[in-house]
């Protein structure tokens, strides 16, 4: 009987064995995993240090999930049509339109209840002010915008500039080339699989479980974080700094604005209530001549996001947010 036990869990633990291995070869075979770096080709490096990076034109690829597709100028919109006005829109991934389609994205929505406009999508993942600000100069003030849209999100606060790698990773400033570092699943029982770190660089199907493990925490540090902020609203890790840079950084961007042109202020909603800042930056934008839209009134910190992500907006949101966007403007 024990020799029929042991030969019964060998035949298992190989039938267990043969199935991971089939399953990463499908992956790796479909392409649904990747093990080395497989970056969306959808960037390049600009020619203005300040942009840093920019998106192709004229491109129809697959990037988060979805498809991309850029205009001649290299923005994620329409080609513009000569006889209608435009309302440019910056802003960073949630309004070029992360993991969503291309007539889903936040101008592609404004634009469909204002198509009188050219709504033109300037926004790029991983820009911040001084990007936007560059973008807005070099591209976007020779086409004279009749209005100015610049969506903000809480991670705008900061002086660097991302970057793009040579393999069109978009990179964090403090980023240092070096060895792949291993950051295997750091949490249930998979935490305690040996060979981790060569399980993390080189399968498929480990890949794609610590994506489920780390989405899985993700949401629900998601909803703990949103419960807290609501249970002490007054904690703010906005400092005066950060307020102070902005402000400054803001300044700049006016700078380049007609003194009369419409211009409007749209503050995206994180897991946080920021209700010790949120007032101040409101200050800050009226004063520089913005009409503010504050979508806490709307969301307060629990906009909906997409399924596999904390952070990037769904599209019943973001149609949501377009409605009162475009009321707003067209008044």
């Amino acid at each position: 009987m024990q020799k029929d036990l042991a030969k019964n869990m060998g035949l298992a633990c190989i039938s267990v064995l043969f199935c991971f291995i089939g399953l990463e070869f499908v992956l790796r075979v479909t392409g649904i995993q990747t093990v080395k770096p497989n970056p969306p080709k959808i960037y390049q490096t600009s020619n203005n240090p300040a942009i840093s990076f920019e998106l192709i034109p004229n491109i129809e690829r697959k990037a988060y999930r979805n498809t991309v597709t850029t205009n001649s100028l290299g923005f994620r919109s329409p080609e513009l049509d000569p006889n209608k006005p435009m309302i440019a829109i910056l802003g960073d991934s949630i309004t070029f339109g992360y993991g969503v389609a291309d007539d889903e994205t936040l101008p592609a929505q404004i634009n469909a209840l204002m198509p009188e406009y050219n709504v033109l999508n300037a926004a790029s993942p991983a820009y911040q002010l001084l990007q936007e600000t560059a973008t807005y100069k070099e591209k976007i003030m020779p086409l004279k915008p009749e209005h100015l849209i610049l969506i903000f999100y809480f991670n705008d606060f900061t002086d660097s500039t991302a970057w793009l790698d040579d393999i069109g990773v978009v990179r964090a400033p403090d980023w240092v080339p070096g060895k792949d570092i291993c950051a295997p699943i750091d949490r249930g029982l998979l935490q305690y699989l040996p060979g981790k770190c060569w399980l993390d660089t080189n399968s498929a199907m480990y890949k794609i479980m610590k994506k489920i493990v780390n989405m899985r925490h993700g949401n629900e540090q998601l909803a703990e974080q949103r419960e807290e902020s609501k249970a002490q609203p007054k904690a703010d890790t906005v400092t005066r700094g950060n307020l102070r840079l902005y402000s400054n950084q803001l300044d700049d961007l006016v700078a380049l604005l007609p003194v009369n042109m419409p211009r409007t202020f749209v503050i995206w909603p994180d897991r946080f209530l920021h209700e010790v800042s949120r007032p101040k930056l409101i200050k800050i934008a009226t004063e520089r001549g913005f009409k503010v839209i504050d979508l806490y009134d709307t969301f307060g910190n629990e906009v909906p996001t997409l399924g596999w992500d904390t952070v990037h907006p769904s599209k019943e949101a973001i149609e949501e947010a377009a409605k009162i966007i475009a009321n707003e403007v067209k008044q």
